[in-house]
């Protein structure tokens, strides 16, 4: 594999999603502190990602249609890229002086807390001793919260953090942040029982996960993140427009699977918004990470 020239195409994929999202003429100072954080974010969940793909865990041969890690540098390596991701992660939060040390140190405890024992970490032990067991909806949900959700939710919080919202506008966008970290697990779960594409290496099934649609079925599946959809966009309905980056996220999530459910004759319910199908539609046109 060409590192060189994968990491350019990717600072490429990066940049153009910034310039969509974030253009020069409305970035304000809050999004640019918080680029720090959203890296060190995304440190953790590719550290994630690697050690998920070990032998050990899901043994997997290919992420994102390429060999993992481990194939490629061999296990030994791809641990220590795991380890390394991990602890550059709280050094580049550490380090992002322009942000007030109080909310810096809020939105730090705020990672710790969601990658550790409590949130991912904790999951992934909750799901791979879940394996090859029938499993309760109940904790089917405790893993995907912990093991997806709580990343994702923090996601949601540390800019808030980051930006001093008050009490009122981060339970708010925690209860988002809840709701749209259940549905992208649901909707991944979806992707892997139907062979879609984006679900590559091992399936879910063969591994026997403890998934929503091994617990529910596909309809049953598909009708949870649809409400799990819809709770996260009624708890920004406060907002207004100014929300509307987060609207589109959520109704995204959702959508991505709308292609192998529509091919099935089994699509989701459409966005209830043209504003949200507009935005949805434009997202799921940037190429997938």
């Amino acid at each position: 594999m060409d590192v060189a020239r994968y990491l350019a195409a990717r600072v490429q994929l990066v940049n153009r999603a910034l310039a969509s999202h974030f253009p020069a003429s409305r970035t304000r100072a809050p999004a640019r502190l918080a680029l720090p954080f959203a890296c060190a974010l995304e440190m953790i969940h590719t550290y994630s990602l690697v050690h998920d793909d070990l032998p050990a865990m899901d043994d997997d041969d290919l992420r994102r249609g390429r060999p993992t890690n481990h194939r490629v540098y061999g296990e030994g390596l791809a641990i220590l890229v795991g380890d390394a991701l991990l602890s550059e992660a709280f050094h580049v939060m550490a380090s992002a002086g322009a942000v007030p040390a109080r909310r810096r140190l809020a939105a730090v405890a705020e990672v710790a807390a969601a990658a550790g024992e409590g949130g991912m970490v904790g999951g992934q032990a909750l799901d791979l001793a879940a394996e090859g067991h029938r499993t309760r909806l109940a904790r089917v949900q405790e893993i995907h919260r912990r093991k997806t959700g709580a990343l994702l939710r923090a996601a949601v919080r540390m800019g808030a953090l980051i930006g001093g919202a008050p009490p009122s506008t981060l339970r708010r966008l925690t209860t988002y942040g809840e709701h749209v970290g259940l549905a992208f697990q649901i909707v991944d779960d979806i992707l892997d029982a139907a062979g879609a594409p984006a679900a590559d290496g091992h399936t879910d099934r063969a591994l026997a996960k403890a998934t929503y649609p091994a617990t529910l079925g596909l309809k049953g599946a598909r009708r949870s993140a649809v409400r799990e959809r819809d709770a996260a966009l009624a708890a920004l309905r406060p907002f207004g427009p100014k929300a509307d980056p987060l609207r589109a996220i959520a109704t995204q999530i959702v959508t991505r699977a709308d292609e192998t459910s529509a091919s099935a004759g089994r699509g989701f319910a459409a966005p209830r918004t043209p504003r949200a199908r507009a935005s949805a539609r434009a997202m799921t046109r940037e190429p997938h990470a």
